[in-house]
């Protein structure tokens, strides 16, 4: 269970002080930073931390803040994650999917996330993740978690963990476990 799909919000709670689950991110993060853990997670992660860093300094700088300050801290926040040592999923090949007479290519990790959607009722990111941690678990049977803090995640488990074979687990849950 040393390796696992971290899902974004587990970053992202690390960067937050007031969020439920800071203090456990901090730990995971700094397991990272040292090897003792390792974690996979989906090239879409890059784009939610982008997205959010750009919130986040919005909210802090508001009109005071230069567009050039917020590009900084964003690409900032990207090296952050980056210095954490993560495996970025990316399911390569594009996939061809017909609904009644429209075809259409989709990347493979899209369709994948169409057929979970199927088997469950997530957002579609969460989808996507989802269907990024599936791929990862493939490549890597090592894989032995998925940790999140999405309450849409933790309120399925037992449905989701069937799909992935793996347990999912909050961050505290994750740390408790790894005795971390």
């Amino acid at each position: 269970m040393r390796e696992f799909y971290m899902d974004t919000n587990v970053f992202i709670s690390q960067l937050k002080p007031d969020d439920p689950y800071h203090s456990e991110a901090e730990i995971i993060a700094k397991g990272l930073e040292r090897d003792e853990i390792q974690a996979s997670t989906s090239v879409l992660a890059l784009l939610e931390v982008a997205s959010v860093a750009g919130r986040f300094y919005e909210a802090k700088k508001g009109a005071k803040g230069t567009e050039r300050e917020r590009r900084i801290f964003i690409v900032k926040t990207l090296r952050r994650l980056a210095g954490l040592k993560v495996r970025f999923v990316h399911v390569a090949g594009d996939s061809s999917i017909l609904v009644r007479s429209i075809r259409a290519d989709v990347p493979g990790i899209f369709n994948e996330a169409l057929l979970l959607s199927l088997r469950t009722s997530l957002r579609t990111l969460d989808l996507i993740h989802l269907a990024a941690a599936k791929h990862a678990k493939q490549v890597n049977r090592e894989l032995g978690a998925f940790v999140t803090g999405d309450d849409g995640f933790l309120t399925k488990k037992e449905e989701l963990s069937k799909i992935l074979s793996v347990p999912i687990l909050s961050p505290k849950e994750y740390v408790e476990a790894l005795g971390l």
